[in-house]
């Protein structure tokens, strides 16, 4: 198998040097960690070492093994080093120090990509997240509710179909229980809200992980937002389960922005708090919390702990909310990168 080694360069700002790839070679105009092929008896940092050279005339220092997965037949080694000095170009077209959080805004080689998010995510420092199912687990809640709903019509529904139904959304559930025995969406809704007011009252427990994970956030300066249809009573609910002092914004239902996958909810978050969007990531348990994120502009990341989705648009996709923080540490945490999976999808991107 052919094996490359490939840099991740920080200069003295803290920023990565990207380079774009020349005419006529492969993958031509899109841009990469650069590197190359390594040779017979060379280590991953001798070929680094020797390729930057002959490349770029750049000299580096404390070269690290980051990462390493194979991709189309061959093994990459990402490596980590600094730099001092600027590249001079010899065989690419162009050549940039970027913002760790704004290398996805570049159009990278498919094998530098999977790098390139880890990274990115490394250095999120505003998190949205999705109410329902994502930071406290209302679902069983939920369920209960319609399935009282559905009974004051003598409806029965079996609990698993839904919560298959309301993970699209609530409305969407109504539509087709009430379609199907012929009554009214809103009916079904305004019978749901009123046995779920009851449900609510008990309060609800936070999804497992949710606690540790916002406290590790806080702990590394990483700020918290809740995106929710919701009304306010999201926030006394968060409050019930201790977790309410973990959030700097909130954007509920009193607002009256389009509902998600609209970006509508995320931009005026960004805009009131001055939030730079490649600084942000939004985490959600639906693909239209996913893609409301990217809409907006905003790394996303879905919780998805039955593989319900599995063609849902995100950047990488885990089983549970404790698996967020070793893929937010993944490209500082060499053990972590020593567990991911070989030929992964970056939207696949799951833990061990």
């Amino acid at each position: 198998m052919i094996e490359v080694s490939a840099g991740v360069i920080y200069d003295e700002a803290g920023r990565i040097l990207l380079c774009q790839r020349g005419e006529g070679r492969s993958n031509a105009h899109l841009w990469e960690f650069p590197g190359g092929k390594r040779e017979k008896g060379e280590t991953a940092q001798d070929c680094l070492v020797r390729e930057l050279t002959e490349e770029l005339s750049l000299p580096v220092t404390d070269v690290q093994p980051r990462l390493v997965y194979e991709h189309g037949g061959i093994s990459f080694t990402f490596l980590s080093a600094r730099t001092s000095s600027l590249p001079t170009r010899t065989e690419h077209e162009d050549a940039q120090f970027v913002r760790p959080c704004a290398l996805l805004q570049y159009d990278l080689c498919p094998a530098d990509a999977h790098a390139a998010r880890l990274i990115a995510l490394s250095h999120v420092k505003h998190v949205f997240w999705d109410f329902d199912g994502t930071l406290l687990n209302s679902y069983p809640a939920m369920v209960r509710a319609f399935s009282a709903a559905a009974a004051d019509y003598r409806i029965a529904v079996a609990p698993e179909r839904t919560l298959a139904l309301m993970k699209n959304c609530l409305r969407h559930c109504c539509e087709v229980i009430g379609g199907e025995n012929d009554v009214s969406p809103d009916m079904l809704v305004r019978a749901f809200r009123q046995h779920e007011k009851d449900e609510l009252r008990r309060g609800l427990p936070p999804m497992p992980g949710i606690p540790e994970v916002l406290r590790t956030l806080s702990r590394r300066g990483v700020r918290s937002y809740v995106a929710t249809h919701r009304d306010l009573v999201s926030r006394d609910l968060l409050d019930t389960a201790g977790l309410l002092s973990h959030f700097s914004g909130f954007v509920t239902e009193e607002d009256g922005l389009a509902r998600k996958p609209a970006p509508d909810m995320l931009l005026h978050l960004m805009d009131k708090h001055g939030l730079d969007p490649a600084e942000c990531l939004m985490v959600g348990d639906r693909p239209l919390d996913t893609e409301s994120g990217r809409n907006a502009g905003v790394l996303s990341v879905l919780i998805d702990p039955e593989e319900r989705f599995p063609a849902a648009a995100c950047d990488a996709c885990v089983h549970s909310a404790e698996d967020l923080l070793p893929l937010m540490t993944g490209w500082t945490n060499p053990s972590f990168c020593a567990m991911m999976k070989n030929t992964v999808p970056a939207r696949e991107v799951r833990t061990c």
